[in-house]
């Protein structure tokens, strides 16, 4: 990506793609590989909670400056609100990248910057780039039209976890793409490699597709002082659990538990991720699990002093909050036992 000279002007880059296709991988690979860039990161967060800023840098629910000079905030209701404060805030980085929640159909984002002439001259959107899991798009589509969406509004398509299906699942995946968008750009990586597309507008693509789909608005913007919310597009079918236990779990337990629920009763379960405390681990923790997927991997040490729990967040239809709490409270140690865990 190249970076701006005119700091009047921000690029935008809107970021989307279904439940666990990998959009906060990719972003820190972003920020990793362009240490040259400062990046406004805005989370377009879902749910009651969400640990996504945590996935990237700890943050709190407003614009804070991280380690390496990019800027961070959290999308929770007003977008011109974060548009008018990162234009005040406008020499202190070079790029804007909109990561929407899993469950958003992108219009809801894409809008202020297509029918609203100040936000458009101000935050041009230069492309939109839908990450699509190789893995388990498919049976997305069967249940999902947001994952659907999310492909048509998109000019760029990043197939994510190319290393993880065979060559003839992947050419008829990328069929079902061209047919859903024949428009778009399709470049493929996965965790370890990822392709990064210049920050420059592809003019006729972009502007076919949000044209041909998205009905201008008139949304007044002044920049400094704004009144109106943007729309929400989510689904309401969805449904989106955070549980909160302040006892350490037993790691085996857990991991078993966790891996039988996902093989024989995870069918309305899109997405689960959580930062936990393992007791005998001196690091927190992250789970993640996508289909029947489960990853847990070391984050970080704790912190003398830090308060130690466990959070989780969940997402899809028809949850019972009383039996996730009685499963994951059943791996719970409520006596702290001393014991090293290895993971």
């Amino acid at each position: 990506m190249t970076s701006i000279i005119d700091i009047s002007t921000k690029p935008t880059t809107n970021l989307t793609g279904f439940l666990g296709a990998g959009k906060t991988t990719y972003l820190n690979y972003l920020i990793l590989n362009n240490s040259n860039i400062r990046y406004a990161i805005i989370e377009n967060e879902y749910g009651e909670q969400s640990i996504d800023s945590e996935l990237i840098l700890l943050a709190e629910n407003d614009i804070v400056e991280l380690n390496n000079g990019c800027l961070y905030c959290t999308l929770n209701d007003n977008l011109y609100d974060i548009l008018n404060t990162l234009y005040e805030k406008r020499d202190e980085y070079d790029e804007i990248i909109i990561e929407a929640a899993g469950v958003a159909d992108p219009r809801g984002l894409a809008e202020p910057f297509i029918g609203n002439p100040s936000v458009k001259k101000q935050f041009p959107l230069n492309q939109i780039i839908c990450l699509v899991d190789a893995e388990f798009f498919e049976s997305q589509l069967e249940s999902t039209e947001e994952a659907i969406n999310q492909v048509r509004y998109s000019d760029i398509l990043l197939v994510d976890k190319t290393d993880l299906v065979n060559e003839k699942k992947l050419a008829h995946l990328i069929s079902k793409l061209k047919r859903l968008n024949p428009l778009a750009l399709i470049i493929f990586g996965n965790k370890d490699r990822y392709p990064i597309p210049e920050m420059q507008k592809r003019e006729s693509e972009l502007d076919s597709i949000l044209n041909q789909r998205l009905k201008r608005m008139d949304i007044s913007f002044a920049v400094g002082k704004p009144n109106s919310h943007h729309k929400h597009y989510h689904t309401y079918q969805f449904n989106s659990l955070t549980l909160i236990f302040h006892h350490p779990f037993d790691y085996q337990k857990l991991h078993l538990r966790l891996l039988g629920y996902l093989t024989f009763q995870a069918k309305d379960l899109y997405r689960m991720k959580g930062l936990i405390w393992v007791n005998g681990s001196e690091d927190q923790q992250i789970l993640q699990s996508v289909g029947v997927g489960l990853v847990i991997n070391q984050k970080r040490n704790w912190q003398k002093g830090e308060k130690k729990e466990c959070k989780i967040v969940m997402i899809g239809k028809n949850f019972q909050r009383e039996g996730f709490e009685k499963m994951f409270s059943q791996c719970l140690i409520k006596e702290q036992k001393q014991m090293h865990v290895g993971i």
